[in-house]
């Protein structure tokens, strides 16, 4: 994610177009830099430009500006190639390609790679999500039972094997001055492989024990995908938009695993998604002072799984199953909306309606018992919400006050058809929220804000009978359609300067939360069984952060001090305890430094300390405490040549180290077509990463393999 001014900058234009379409990452990762003139930051940015001056101020977006040559078709070839330790061969290249017209713009992009790079916007080494792709998470399936991830606190550069081809094309033609089509493609091919011990030291109701799994992982997934859309100005002050959506996914996962040092097992889960989203959304500026807007979706998310696990011996009594999950999801939604402005007000006012269908089945079959059906669910889960939102936003002096009071009426029924169970509730959702800023001069502020919010979190704990979700976790849960209901408040001081290059901020925030799901855990040394169940329990998190930054011209240096603090209580239930009051206290700090000296050398800094103590009725604790400092030296001797060294060190706790050195070296001759350079990592050939993770219960001792000694040599050329 990209900020400008501690705000999240909304989408990247180029040359004025939203090419990427919000997936920006396509832009900022892949288009070769010395096509670009200039970078320019838009504050006050409105995608529609009907609602110019309408709407909220405060989003922000970027433009990249082409450099005048930069016509008909450009691009750049980058091909590396190199070894890994064991002479295996390690690549990085891609061909990326941007044409321009008075009419067209496009831009395409082709790669692969085997040495842990992502260049697509999608997240197939952990499960992080881009701004675009968290829009359409409310259109889809929850993945009930979860894929690997390949994630610790190294970078993704340092620990994921990967092979991932990706291509993309990005298109977008004005056909006239009222049209305009854009359209973007997407495939991405990965095999990603990880091999990991995961031992965990368990203590609960003062007993003690040990769970250990040591496991050789694959995960293969394979992205198509095709967004299209069209712009129509029907008149000067009305247009019409039309998006499609359409993605087909399939994950394939499989593991061979050592349980407890005496069991073997292979597992395999496919996850096949089909997703399709269409949007429409009509507006029309009525007057200088107000615009009306109508939005539609209509989605339908088709999201079939089926996790396999067999022993690798044959032994009637060790588990041998295999667990199939289908979901659908059916979404609607209408809406209108005014948005307009009063002298110094702006407000909007939106109606509207919004429809959800859920049907859910599982079933569990064990194949000691000849393939049959031992465990299954059958649901169908509605929610249905006639919602009036309303935003207003004053500008009063120095003052600002912005505020919306949401209320909706919200009904849900689900029908267990296994159980022949059917719950129904109505309920009537009032949130308000207020924020009030104060600006004391033009590069200073007070902020202060509370609200209250409604949250649905029923629709994730549906199934009232076992899912098996790995080789240990079984998990159920009791249907409860009872509401969480969660009060915030947060007050912030903030101070921006351009001119005298800083910046400070600190803030603290409060929030209680009524109403959860808790988890009912029963833990042995083989098994795992966890039963989510709603409580009205109150739970507090609470935190302060601060940050400060300022260039200082004696040291010709920027620095930049930054932490976090904060405090959160939750409950849960283990081996038939009482409920069990935890506290978690944690700190996260980073300090940075980095010269900007007129001359050959230069370096950068970053110190980073991480402490967390999970505490558990008042008694017992478990506590952990990182550090880790990242060192990088550059040295450009020459307008032509560019070099770096880099020396990172991490201690995990329980007295483990680690120390990394990498190089990189650059040389751009006469002709600046082509670049030369030659990287180094890992020298110091690390084999593997040990973290330690706690919670309230136990301490967690996770180690991976990581990229081995690598040595790369490139070679870039632009057209």
């Amino acid at each position: 994610e990209i900020k400008y001014k501690g705000k999240s900058v909304e989408t990247v234009q180029l040359d004025g177009d939203d090419l990427f379409s919000g997936n920006y990452t396509i832009g900022t990762k892949n288009i070769n830099v010395s096509m670009i003139e200039q970078i320019q930051a838009i504050e006050n940015f409105s995608s529609n430009k009907l609602l110019k001056g309408l709407e909220a101020d405060g989003k922000v977006a970027l433009n990249l500006k082409l450099k005048k040559n930069i016509t008909d078709i450009s691009g750049s070839l980058n091909t590396s190639s190199g070894t890994f330790k064991e002479e295996k061969l390690a690549t990085d290249s891609d061909f990326n390609f941007l044409t321009v017209s008075s009419k067209l713009k496009s831009f395409g992009t082709l790669s692969f790679n085997n040495i842990a790079l992502n260049y697509t916007p999608f997240d197939y080494f952990g499960n992080s999500y881009n701004r675009n792709e968290s829009n359409n998470l409310k259109f889809k399936n929850n993945k009930i039972i979860p894929e690997f991830n390949f994630l610790n606190t190294l970078d993704n550069k340092r620990t994921v094997v990967n092979n991932t081809t990706f291509g993309n094309y990005n298109i977008s033609y004005k056909k006239s001055l009222k049209t305009n089509y854009k359209s973007n493609l997407y495939f991405v091919k990965d095999a990603i492989s990880s091999i990991t011990l995961n031992e965990t030291n368990n203590t609960i109701n003062n007993q003690n024990f040990t769970t250990s799994d040591n496991t050789v992982s694959n995960k293969k997934p394979t992205l198509v995908r095709a967004d299209f859309e069209l712009k129509h100005f029907t008149s000067a002050s009305s247009s019409i938009d039309y998006a499609v959506l359409i993605s087909k996914e399939k994950i394939n996962s499989n593991s061979s695993l050592l349980q407890n040092g005496n069991q073997s097992f292979k597992t395999n889960l496919v996850s096949d998604d089909f997703f399709i989203k269409s949007k429409v959304l009509y507006t029309k500026r009525l007057s200088d002072k107000k615009a009306f807007q109508l939005t539609s979706h209509q989605t339908f998310d088709n999201l079939d799984q089926a996790f396999d696990i067999s022993p690798e011996n044959s032994n009637a009594t060790t588990l041998n199953a295999v667990q199939a999950v289908q979901s659908r999801k059916y979404f609607f939604d209408i809406q209108n909306s005014i948005i307009g402005k009063i002298k110094r007000a702006k407000y909007s006012t939106n109606i509207g309606f919004q429809f959800d269908n859920n049907p859910i089945s599982s079933s569990l079959e064990d194949k000691n018992l000849g393939s049959n059906i031992v465990i299954s669910n059958a649901i169908n889960y509605t929610k249905s919400k006639i919602f009036f939102d309303n935003d207003f936003n004053y500008d009063w002096g120095n003052w600002r006050i912005s505020s919306t009071l949401n209320v909706s009426f919200l009904n849900q029924y689900l029908n267990d058809i296994e159980s022949n169970d059917k719950k129904r509730s109505d309920d009537v959702i009032i949130e308000p929220n207020i924020n009030f800023n104060y600006k004391f001069n033009r590069v200073s502020s007070l902020s202060f804000g509370l609200g209250s919010r409604t949250n649905i979190v029923s629709d994730r704990y549906l199934l009232s009978n076992n899912l098996l979700i790995s080789n240990r976790t079984s998990i159920s849960s009791i249907p409860n359609f009872e509401l969480q209901k969660t009060a915030n408040y947060n007050l912030s001081y903030n101070i921006y300067d351009l001119s005298k290059q800083f910046q400070m901020n600190f803030g603290i925030n409060y929030t209680l939360n009524d109403g959860n799901f808790f988890s009912n855990l029963n833990i042995d040394q083989n098994t795992t069984q966890i039963q989510y169940f709603f409580l009205n329990e109150n739970f507090v998190s609470k935190g302060s952060n601060f940050l400060i930054e300022k260039y200082l011209p004696f040291m010709e240096s920027t620095i930049r001090l930054k932490t976090y603090y904060g405090i959160s209580n939750y409950k849960n239930f283990i081996n038939g305890s009482d409920i069990r009051e935890n506290e978690s206290n944690y700190s996260i700090s980073e300090f940075f430094i980095k010269s900007a000296f007129d001359g050959k050398l230069n370096f950068e800094n970053i110190l980073k300390y991480n402490f967390r103590k999970n505490t558990s009725n008042n008694s017992q604790s478990f506590e952990n405490t990182s550090y880790s400092n990242s060192f990088k030296l550059l040295f450009k001797p020459h307008k032509k040549w560019f070099a770096n060294v880099a020396y990172d060190f991490y201690t995990t706790g329980q007295d483990i180290e680690y120390n990394f050195i990498d190089f990189f070296i650059k040389y751009i001759p006469s002709d600046k077509r082509f670049v030369f350079s030659f990287t180094g990592k890992n020298l110091l050939n690390n084999e593997n990463f040990i973290e330690i993770n706690t919670s309230d219960y136990y301490t967690n001792v996770y180690s991976s393999n990581i990229i081995p000694r690598t040595f790369l040599f490139t070679c870039n050329y632009s057209f």
